[in-house]
């Protein structure tokens, strides 16, 4: 799904990221409510795992781009959702279902909303590059 290349192709890995990540609400949503009871959680804490994580990581983005407050700022956010995420999983997988989704709906929906926005800079950025 993500490509391996500069350009373009970066701005349309980063929307590919962007839905994919909405789904993750859905998945962790489930989580909570015993759909999915078996998500690996320390998969899940790796944020270099997911398909966005292995292109975040790649070899692919040059030295200048890795350097840039965007990349830099989609990282750590990125690295801080799937922490986040590992911690709804962890209190789901204890039975502590009301702080599992009081995480959910309170600071997972606000970091989510601040790696979009930071995803969307990154990719008006390269958009401008262009």
């Amino acid at each position: 799904m993500f490509q391996e290349k500069n350009g373009m192709n970066d701005v349309v890995d980063i929307e590919a990221a962007i839905g994919q990540h909405a789904v993750w609400m859905t998945h962790l949503r489930n989580a909570v409510l015993g759909a999915y009871s078996g998500m690996d959680r320390e998969y899940i804490r790796a944020d270099n795992q997911c398909e966005f994580g292995k292109w975040l990581y790649g070899s692919h983005l040059s030295a200048e781009q890795r350097v840039s407050e965007y990349f830099q700022a989609v990282q750590r956010l990125h690295a801080e959702f799937h922490q986040l995420a590992a911690r709804v999983l962890d209190l789901a997988a204890s039975g502590r279902m009301v702080e599992a989704y009081s995480l959910l709906y309170g600071e997972y929906v606000t970091m989510s909303g601040r790696l979009v926005i930071a995803m969307r800079a990154w990719q008006e950025k390269l958009k401008a590059g262009q």
